[in-house]
């Protein structure tokens, strides 16, 4: 039965309220779909990557909420320094029992302008901006629902085909335009030194995702800022901070920590690398509050990165799941720039 009142509560929220957006916890790894101005920040010819999270499993009677996402962006060396990304990138969310899912699919554009810095001496500095621009829709399997109307309080069961009394609501949303936006500025400072900064804004149309015909439910803007960096601590070692600020509506998220990496510096590099994150959000009433902590780990294999993190719930919601939040794991490939053709410099994320 709380399956039911955890999902009512979330399509109520969902579709009278302003929706939200998903998020990953490895968010550097989802890197178009935090910011993106993070198309083409990497150091090689092209990158794909593949991201899964799920979570709720042990609140929900039938299957967890999952989260998938793709991408695949290339990078063009233009004019001296500078250089072009261009993306695509995929989205797939789905709410377990009535199969509330958002799907979305952009391509992003991203130009970056060096300012400054020496590539021989590993310090340099740019500028990016970015361009995003895709489709998406938003599905519902209406017949998995049920309503007090339709509870049978004699026999104790819901008769489905009993009038709810209900709006008629439609499977599919519209299919809506969305438009996303990012700026940011890096720079590197000599071998396992880095800072950037970077924000974005994302649905900047505020698109109509409501079920109910003739009636309208936005997608909030949803903004975002972003910092991080390394940090030489030994010949082998490094620290990665890094932190993740969203404000969609009325809710406000944060995510901040770090990773140590260790680096083997062999001729085939693998590194490694482990850390932790705290996750904040606003409650409904005032303050903030600690969802999660999350905990992390990733190796790095010559063009391989393959990362694994859980989420420990910390609020409230830790009584009833026992603590046990989301998994997740991020893949992500990077064909390497060989040859006379001039490589940039990127910082580690």
């Amino acid at each position: 039965m709380k399956t039911y009142y955890i999902l009512l509560t979330f399509l109520f929220c969902y579709s009278i309220a302003q929706a939200q957006d998903p998020y990953f916890s490895q968010y550097n790894a989802a890197s178009q779909q935090t910011n993106p101005v993070m198309t083409g920040l990497f150091e090689g010819d092209f990158r794909a990557n593949i991201n899964y999270r799920e979570q709720w499993g042990s609140v929900t009677e039938t299957r967890p909420y999952r989260t998938m996402a793709a991408g695949f962006d290339v990078k063009k060396n233009i004019l001296k320094r500078d250089y072009l990304g261009i993306g695509v990138t995929a989205m797939r969310d789905e709410a377990q029992a009535a199969n509330l899912t958002q799907n979305r699919a952009h391509v992003s554009v991203a130009y970056a302008k060096h300012v400054g810095g020496s590539s021989r001496r590993r310090t340099d500095q740019y500028l990016i901006a970015a361009g995003q621009f895709g489709l998406g829709q938003n599905m519902l399997s209406a017949q998995n629902l049920w309503f007090s109307n339709q509870y049978d309080a004699t026999a104790g069961v819901v008769n489905f085909a009993a009038d709810s009394g209900e709006m008629m609501i439609n499977n599919n949303s519209p299919l809506y335009m969305d438009a996303n936006a990012g700026l940011m500025w890096y720079g590197l400072f000599g071998e396992a030194r880095s800072l950037y900064f970077g924000a974005s804004a994302h649905h900047l149309n505020t698109p109509n995702i409501s079920f109910f015909e003739g009636t309208r439910a936005t997608l909030d803007r949803r903004y975002s800022v972003q910092a991080g960096g390394e940090l030489p601590i030994s010949k082998n070692l490094s620290l990665l901070p890094s932190i993740v600020g969203m404000l969609q509506g009325s809710a406000m998220q944060i995510i901040g920590g770090g990773s140590f990496r260790y680096n083997s510096r062999d001729l085939k590099e693998i590194a490694l690398r482990m850390g932790a994150w705290g996750h904040l959000s606003n409650k409904l009433e005032s303050g903030m509050l600690m969802n999660a902590v999350i905990l992390g780990a990733a190796i790095e294999m010559e063009q391989l990165q393959i990362g694994l993190s859980y989420d420990l719930t910390t609020s409230q919601l830790s009584q009833l799941n026992n603590g046990r939040g989301a998994f997740e794991l991020a893949i992500t490939y990077i064909k390497p720039t060989k040859g006379r053709r001039k490589k940039v410099n990127c910082p580690k994320f």
